[in-house]
């Protein structure tokens, strides 16, 4: 029992400060982007502490205290709809051949930040973020697709330092 009371205590810190950490994000417009990538970064000690059940568990109330609290829509959006990534990676890694890996995370990217600024823009009304020139809309999806990529190359070296630096810090109970 008090290793389950420990698991769940330490899950709900980690989402309590990745809702922090998006809130946070919307005092800077360029956070937009950077607060959800590492609100997402706090996925991997969920995982590597408590399990990839857990970890989806932390994903999921971070967002919903997310999009309940934060006035950044466009923020909360992007974590609910790629802050799983890390998550999601590891399944990747785990079942895709390696040459089709990249294509299937590009695919992903592609796929989710296309569904995510169409609900944004068309169910919940912003489509000003549509009334740019069109060839700026595709840069910018383009970019977006490029930055997850970038994310994903950045996954495992935070990893790492978590496994090899932080984790022996936090001593285990």
């Amino acid at each position: 029992m008090k290793e389950r009371s420990h698991t769940l205590a330490f899950c709900a810190v980690l989402s309590a400060l990745g809702a922090a950490l998006m809130l946070g994000g919307g005092l800077i417009p360029v956070a937009t982007y950077a607060a959800p990538l590492l609100a997402s970064l706090l996925l991997i000690p969920a995982v590597s502490e408590c399990g990839a059940g857990w970890g989806w568990r932390v994903w999921a109330v971070t967002a919903l205290l997310t999009l309940l609290l934060d006035a950044d829509r466009e923020a909360a959006f992007f974590y609910l709809f790629l802050g799983y990534y890390p998550l999601l990676r590891r399944e990747i890694e785990g079942r895709t051949p390696r040459p089709l890996r990249w294509a299937v995370k590009l695919g992903w990217a592609a796929l989710s930040v296309g569904v995510m600024y169409a609900l944004l823009c068309f169910a919940f009304g912003l489509g000003e973020l549509l009334e740019e020139e069109q060839w700026v809309n595709a840069a910018f999806f383009l970019l977006l697709c490029a930055v997850m990529l970038l994310f994903d190359r950045c996954l495992t070296p935070m990893t790492i330092l978590y496994e090899k630096k932080l984790r022996p810090r936090l001593g285990r109970r």
